[in-house]
């Protein structure tokens, strides 16, 4: 729990503490952590920069050695970060489907493994009163 408590926190103080917008912001990829590696680096808030319409400060995170920084970046950087996220939802949502899938055909084995052992009857699915 302490460690969404210091997330807050780090929220809270956040412009106090903003870092000024880097200088060499080509090719960099956002979704990778440059202390750990990991290639799940995720937004955790972004804010349009006032005083140029294509830049953004972006606040990412990294869920694994939880790696936090807050930088500005170009509309071209953004763009490649938002399909590298937009791909990772896409491998979640297959992913759940796929489990999704095994479960409901593990339930359809059981349920008929049971129908023909006769460990049903039409008693199992009889409404019961309170």
């Amino acid at each position: 729990m302490g460690r969404i408590t210091d997330q807050e926190n780090l929220l809270r103080n956040e412009d106090a503490g903003m870092s000024e917008p880097s200088k060499t912001t080509a090719n960099r990829l956002l979704h990778v952590c440059p202390e750990c590696g990991s290639d799940l680096v995720q937004p955790t808030r972004w804010k349009q920069q006032e005083d140029e319409r294509t830049n953004w400060r972006v606040w990412r995170r990294c869920p694994e050695c939880e790696w936090t920084f807050d930088d500005v970046h170009d509309e071209v950087e953004i763009d490649l970060f938002d399909e590298q996220l937009d791909l990772g939802a896409h491998e979640l949502a297959d992913e759940l489907r796929a489990l999704e899938h095994a479960n409901m055909s593990e339930m359809a084995s059981s349920f008929i493994t049971a129908l023909s052992q006769d460990l049903i009857g039409a008693d199992d699915f009889a409404a019961r009163s309170v």
